[in-house]
């Protein structure tokens, strides 16, 4: 055993660095992607004192690094299509005030990293949203029952030195209790590269508006 290995000594050496080289490799691979999964950006849309339509809307921002909000849009879904309105401009502060100052008035600007605004109670954007008109007679999160309607709430953000316009999105539903709650238990993260053309295009027809 001990000639063979004499023998073959050259060999054994290489497959050895070989072996310590595809190790090395995987490990590598695990901390890049480690490093790239707490990069990435998440905003994440939260509703906050209760499950009402008195309950409020918060953004927050989970990112590493802060991220600049361009506008945030509610989409509201019911019987008779799709209604779609700009909400970043806030119309009542928490207390029910106008807002007098910029920082107050907007939801525009940046957000830093594990930071927070208040988009609003969810009623109120409701009730923002059906003050649009429809711009699409045809809805796909609602049943056709004449109480029922959903809520979308989109954000739209830059972030750091990536490009494109990224955005995170929740839809919340309603019941005839008025209740409202999320219809699924995480924000939907869109910053692939489809969803950043899409995003592109939601703000290309909000600065067009």
């Amino acid at each position: 055993m001990m000639e063979w290995i004499s023998n073959h000594s050259s060999f054994l050496q290489f497959m050895t660095s070989l072996a310590t080289l595809a190790v090395w490799i995987f490990y590598a691979q695990l901390l890049l992607s480690s490093h790239l999964r707490q990069r990435r950006p998440k905003v994440v849309i939260n509703q906050v004192m209760g499950l009402s339509t008195h309950g409020r809307c918060l953004v927050s921002n989970m990112s590493a690094e802060g991220v600049h909000i361009e506008t945030v849009q509610v989409w509201l879904h019911d019987r008779d299509g799709v209604r779609r309105c700009t909400v970043s401009d806030l119309e009542t502060d928490v207390n029910g005030n106008r807002p007098t100052s910029l920082s107050e008035g907007t939801l525009q600007g940046p957000l830093p990293s594990n930071a927070h605004i208040d988009a609003g109670e969810i009623g109120a954007l409701v009730e923002r949203a059906r003050r649009s008109e429809i711009e699409n007679g045809r809805n796909t999160l609602c049943e056709d029952d004449e109480s029922s309607y959903a809520l979308e709430v989109l954000v739209l953000y830059i972030y750091g030195s990536s490009a494109g316009i990224m955005g995170a999105k929740r839809t919340f539903i309603f019941d005839d209790n008025g209740l409202a709650r999320p219809a699924l238990v995480e924000t939907r993260q869109l910053r692939g590269y489809r969803d950043r053309k899409k995003m592109a295009r939601i703000y290309r027809s909000y600065l067009d508006r």
